[in-house]
């Protein structure tokens, strides 16, 4: 697929909101709109300069790190580390649902769009992808209809003895119940573990 001029453009500002997602919110349309009104009236005057000519340009208005740390500095907006917030979201959003079943998987998520740690749309990927966290395949597993333990009965009858069983899943049941148990689990997990490495990347670095 061949990348053009309104996909480098739009990438460059999709970093660019995204480096200034702890501004607020006016700020940040500031600095938005003063980007693209640069951009649109340097491509103007520059004509069909092609992918090279954009990317040049691009890098002649800086890297969006680099544009949103000196936004930081020009409005006064300090760049908070990720403390006990941002720790109390991951750890609630994957295992919230079993410690305080119905509210504590809750309450991660209203700490995790509470926090300008993450970016919305990680924000919506650590609410949607897996909800209600590790409680969901436990529930699913282990207290939905069918995965009970089978009741066998003995019954002694001339000749020998009858087993018969009552509930349970069948074996095909089972193992796509441990499939869909591990798939679901695996998901949730690493949902946790990339939140808690772009919260990390969000933190200013010393100098």
């Amino acid at each position: 697929m061949r990348t053009t001029s309104k996909d480098i453009t739009a990438e460059y500002l999709r970093r660019l909101r995204s480096e200034l997602r702890d501004l607020p919110r006016e700020q940040r349309d500031e600095i938005l709109r003063e980007i693209e009104g640069h951009i649109a009236e340097a491509t103007t005057r520059m004509g069909d300069a092609g992918e090279v000519g954009l990317r040049t340009l691009l890098d002649d208005l800086g890297d969006p790190a680099d544009i949103a740390a000196e936004a930081r500095e020009r409005f006064g907006v300090r760049r908070g580390r990720a403390g006990g917030l941002e720790v109390a979201a991951l750890i609630l959003i994957t295992i919230g649902g079993i410690i305080i079943p119905g509210l504590g998987w809750l309450v991660g998520v209203a700490l995790l769009w509470a926090s300008a740690a993450w970016s919305v749309g990680q924000k919506i990927a650590g609410t949607l992808l897996v909800p209600g966290g590790l409680a969901l395949p436990a529930f699913l597993f282990f207290w939905a209809p069918g995965a009970t333990t089978a009741v066998c009965i003995r019954h002694r009858v001339r000749g020998g003895v009858v087993r018969w069983c009552e509930g349970g899943a069948s074996s095909t049941n089972e193992v796509l119940g441990w499939l869909v148990f591990g798939l679901l689990v695996a998901i949730q997990i690493g949902m946790t573990i990339y939140l808690a490495r772009k919260m990390r990347a969000a933190e200013p670095q010393e100098g």
